[in-house]
């Protein structure tokens, strides 16, 4: 999950082991680069590949701080430029949905545009395009500013679409906005529809290239010999935290810090 995965980059070893010898410029993760990438110039060529992975490793452990609620975010093992995503909408349009997205981040980050997003799960909303998916979000990330624009912005925005639907002059989905605009309880039925079905497709495993990767998410249906325990040790554990709720050191009506009631 977002806010508990701090260690899923994490290398084991001497970092000297792993740097590519000679003019090898192919990182641990396939990553080619050129030599005379300006962007890196004071940079050994052969350090690049390495560089680059690190420095989405440290946007990863950024967003794993953030615990946005309803989000779980996983980067590819294969390759640190394809992020995989769930969104568990909470409330609202969408609410009891489950949506599946990828995050594509080009190859020169961090000089580089807006990465992009795309919807896996079939979804009737003003910015997603019905044919490929792709959210539009380059109205809200016009110029993507390195060191200051962060990925974890982007899962925040696309989070808070789900809830809050932006209204556009340019829709990705020109008849959602439209029936969005001039009945909008029509709308609230395509999207329950939406919902419907992502809770079907959800155990499907979209045919898409980029999904052949160990780090996919995949889910199963509910099994009480497999998942039981688990659930059974998560509710006990709610419920001693429920009962081992901390004293006030506050006595009622005193402003007084740390105190208690006389006994």
């Amino acid at each position: 999950m977002s806010g508990n995965n701090e260690d899923v980059f994490h290398r084991t070893g001497s970092f000297r082991r792993v740097m590519p010898p000679g003019n090898d410029t192919t990182g641990v993760s396939g990553i080619a680069v050129k030599s005379a990438n300006r962007n890196n110039s004071y940079i050994n060529a052969s350090y690049i590949p390495f560089f680059l992975e690190y420095t989405l490793m440290s946007e990863f452990n950024i967003l794993s701080k953030k615990l946005l609620p309803g989000v779980y975010v996983i980067p590819a093992a294969k390759t640190p430029f394809i992020w995989y995503g769930v969104i568990f909408p909470r409330y609202g349009p969408y609410k009891n949905g489950v949506f599946r997205f990828r995050i594509h981040i080009d190859s020169n980050w961090p000089d580089c545009n807006c990465p992009k997003v795309i919807i896996e799960t079939p979804i009737f909303h003003p910015l997603v395009n019905p044919v490929t998916g792709e959210m539009s979000i380059q109205n809200h990330f016009p110029e993507w500013k390195k060191g200051v624009s962060r990925i974890w912005h982007v899962i925040d925005h696309v989070l808070k679409c789900f809830y809050d639907i932006p209204r556009t002059k340019t829709p990705e989905n020109p008849e959602a906005a439209e029936l969005l605009k001039i009945d909008n309880e029509k709308y609230m039925k395509k999207c329950v529809d939406c919902v419907e079905q992502s809770q079907v497709d959800i155990y499907k495993q979209p045919n898409h290239s980029e999904n052949n990767d160990p780090n996919y998410l995949h889910f199963d249906h509910f099994n009480e010999e497999i998942h039981g325990t688990i659930r059974r040790s998560w509710l006990q554990q709610k419920e001693n935290d429920s009962r081992n709720q901390p004293l006030s050191w506050v006595q009622p009506g005193s402003l007084e810090p740390f105190s208690r009631p006389n006994t």
